[in-house]
């Protein structure tokens, strides 16, 4: 196999690949598929520990058992040795020995025409974001996956079965490899989302007033939690926006086209989700303020300042306290990239009249 290839794919099994790697190794996987059963096969092994797999065979534990041998040998003579030494030709013993174990379970696998067991449990992968930080993963069919800050994704190293599921709690702009024999779907707290092929952006942060699905092209069906029977289909460039907390309102009227009429339990209540068109901080912008985070952008228009306290909690690293709760309902609209946190409220105290003090990471607001 080719060196690069093994350095890739070593990388991603550590946690250690770029989003630029992650891309190349995607590359080398499309266009060969050998390098595409061989990672397949051994993401499968990793996933499972090799505990339903390799009870019955003996060659593969004996590879394993020299290949630890040799790698306590090695580790024993960098302790031994005084100079400094260069970690290549360790790096390169390891991918080979994990080449060879790939190879190993490749002949288990023709062999014996092991399968995963109809009730096994796939264990899930999870990848947190902190506040200021966001990630970029690759999932086992193609599909790219950016998340936000403070969020986390669950997901299996390996897809098996007629669906592709994830879990999502916080923001993320899915790419999802189209595959129309299995549907891809996203859970959250209020939805569940429903794609063949597409790219949209899912914003569900539990503390947050709303959940958000926004459609940039293709077609989604949302189906929510607990309205089983309503199926939402969104088209390019719509936003479905539900209710998270029944005491808030979720969109402001002055800024969304409302496309459907709102849905309520009934007449007294707040609607529990709508159906609006994407918002732009100017009418001529090609990017819309829903996927503006993905450019590092802070971007928001008429937004209420408590709701905008969260997203500048995540984006900053910060924690926002109100002193003064009447400030919660002031309304604000800015674009912030490269400003400091400090820039970013003297921005806003423009507009609108209220104090703040910064004490460490925490900002009060009176």
């Amino acid at each position: 196999m080719d060196d690069k290839f093994i350095e890739l794919f070593i990388k991603e099994l550590s946690g250690e690949i770029s989003r630029e790697e992650l891309v190349e190794l995607r590359d080398f996987l499309n266009k060969n598929a050998v390098y595409e059963t061989q990672y397949k096969l051994l993401k499968m092994y990793w996933v499972n520990k090799d505990a339903d797999y390799t009870d019955n065979a003996l060659s593969f534990q004996k590879v394993k058992a020299k290949i630890a041998a040799q790698q306590q040998q090695e580790e024993e003579a960098v302790e031994l040795t005084p100079v400094k030494k260069s970690v290549f030709p360790i790096f390169w013993r390891s991918a080979a020995a994990i080449l060879l174990i790939a190879g190993a379970a490749a002949l288990f696998y023709n062999k014996y025409n092991v399968k995963v067991k109809p009730n096994t449990v796939i264990a899930l992968n999870e990848k947190r974001t902190p506040k200021r930080v966001k990630s970029t993963i690759v999932l086992d069919d193609g599909t790219v996956i950016t998340l936000n800050s403070e969020s986390s994704l669950k997901y299996p190293s390996v897809f098996s079965g007629k669906t592709r599921e994830v879990y999502l709690s916080g923001e993320a702009y899915f790419d999802v490899h189209k595959d129309h024999l299995h549907p891809f779907i996203i859970h959250t707290g209020k939805m569940n989302v429903r794609v063949l092929g597409t790219s949209f952006n899912v914003k569900a942060y539990p503390k947050d007033a709303s959940s958000e699905t926004t459609l940039i092209r293709g077609s989604v069906e949302v189906t929510l939690a607990d309205r089983p029977s309503d199926r939402i289909i969104l088209k390019p460039k719509e936003k479905l926006v539900i209710n998270n907390h029944g005491d808030m309102n979720i969109v402001d009227p002055k800024i969304a086209t409302q496309v459907k009429e709102p849905v309520r339990s009934n007449e007294s209540e707040k609607p529990q989700y709508m159906l609006t068109s994407l918002t732009y901080y100017h009418n001529s912008d090609t990017s819309s303020i829903e996927t503006s985070w993905i450019k590092d952008k802070l971007v928001f228009k008429n937004k209420q300042f408590d709701e905008l306290a969260l997203q500048m909690d995540r984006y900053y690293g910060c924690n926002i306290v109100f002193k003064n709760d009447k400030l919660k309902d002031l309304r604000f609209t800015a674009s912030f990239q490269k400003e400091t946190i400090r820039q970013a409220f003297e921005a806003l105290k423009q507009t609108e009249n209220f104090q703040y003090k910064i004490s460490d990471s925490t900002i009060y607001i009176y």
